[in-house]
Formats: structure tokens, C-alpha cells, sequence
């Protein structure tokens, strides 16, 4: 029979003696530390896609946030190379019960940049929240030149919601898929296709701020 090891540091002595409560303590703490990280974790990826179709986007390009002269109305402002998008974010009701219908109303035009030859522009609008399934239909919108109508997007769920610890969700946000049609020269037409998230959550609707 080999010898018994007795280890000979003071360290080794202290964890030889405690190693049973030591073994204890990580279960107590680091399990369910480890449980609470990959709930939060596994939430947080489950809702960071949004489906376009049969497209799963999770990677997303920015925007910028103007504000016009005459109305100081913020405009959500996509820039390409070919065009710059805008959307005006008119105004929002929501439901107190989950049988009601909640409504963001939104206006759209794009704005051709010179020497730039688009055409069949189009987006589609989502709304949808991180951390919990709440998603509108998509809104597919034909764009002109000058601000559309308002565009309707129903999305009928009760906020803010708590769904974990130190997560609070307040409202969703906005994604879009921005397409069109650039033509060159000799009648070449490439069809470009962008993604974008928009945060509504520090952006103020048209109808809090003044004249629409």
C-alpha cells in the first residue's frame, strides 16, 4: 500500500483541512452564479436577432440623429453612399391590457445623393424588444422623395417589463431594412441592401415636441 501524501506547506495543511467545506462553498456560490450568468446570457442572444423574411440579422450598421430648423422634430437619418433615408418618429400610444392595441406611427422619405441614379426604394420596418419576445409585424414601405403618410405599426404589448433581475424593458427598438436600386453606366443596375437598429428609447416623437 503507497504511503499517505500529508502535504507540508502551511497552504496545503489549511486546504487538506477545509477541503469539504471548501468543495461546499463553491457549489453554494459559483453554481448558481454560473446559472444566473447563462439565463442572462442565453436571453440576451435568443432576442438579439431579428428575422427579415427568412434573413436572421444579429449584425447591424448606425445611424445619426438630426434635428430639423423648422420643427425641431428629431429625424432618424440613414446615410449611404447612393441616398440619405429619413424617418420621423410622429408618435405612439400603449396598451395597458394585453388585449389592447399599442401603435408607433412613423414617416419616411429618402433624399438621392448627386450624380446618384436610385430608384425602387423600400423599407421595412420592425419593432421588437431585447430580453423578451415582443415583435411587430414587419411594415414593408414604399419611398418617395417627400415624407410619406403615416406608417402604422401595431405593436400590442403591455411595458415595461422586468423579466430578470436588474433588467427592465421600457420600449422596442426600431430595425430596419433599407433597399434600392443604383444604376450605372451602360444600364448596370446593382440592387444594395443595409441593415439598422435604432434605440427609441432616448428619441423624443414628433407630436412632444411641437407642430407636426
Amino acid at each position: 500500500m503507497l504511503p499517505k501524501h500529508e502535504p507540508t506547506s502551511k497552504f496545503g495543511k489549511w486546504l487538506n483541512k477545509y477541503r469539504l467545506l471548501i468543495i461546499l462553498i463553491l457549489f453554494i456560490v459559483v453554481v448558481p452564479v454560473a446559472f444566473v450568468v447563462s439565463l442572462y446570457l442565453g436571453d440576451y442572444l435568443k432576442y438579439k436577432a431579428v428575422t427579415f423574411g427568412n434573413e436572421s440579422i444579429t449584425e447591424f450598421q448606425g445611424y445619426e440623429l438630426l434635428t430639423e430648423d423648422d420643427t425641431n422634430h428629431q429625424v432618424i437619418t440613414i446615410k449611404t453612399t447612393d441616398l440619405t433615408y429619413s424617418i420621423k418618429w410622429m408618435s405612439y400610444t400603449t396598451p395597458l391590457y394585453d388585449d389592447e392595441t399599442g401603435t408607433y406611427v412613423f414617416r419616411v422619405k429618402y433624399e438621392e445623393h448627386s450624380n446618384k441614379f436610385v430608384s425602387n426604394v423600400q423599407a421595412t420596418l420592425i419593432l421588437q424588444t431585447q430580453w423578451i419576445n415582443a415583435k411587430s409585424q414587419p411594415k414593408p414601405i414604399v419611398t418617395q422623395e417627400t415624407y410619406s403618410t403615416n406608417q402604422n405599426i401595431n405593436f400590442n404589448y403591455v411595458l415595461p417589463k422586468s423579466p430578470l433581475w436588474f433588467v427592465t424593458v421600457e420600449m422596442p427598438d426600431l430595425y430596419v431594412k433599407l433597399s434600392y436600386d443604383i444604376q450605372y453606366g451602360l444600364g448596370t443596375i446593382e440592387t444594395k441592401v443595409s441593415y439598422h437598429k435604432i434605440d427609441l428609447i432616448n428619441l423624443i416623437p414628433a407630436n412632444q415636441i411641437g407642430t407636426n
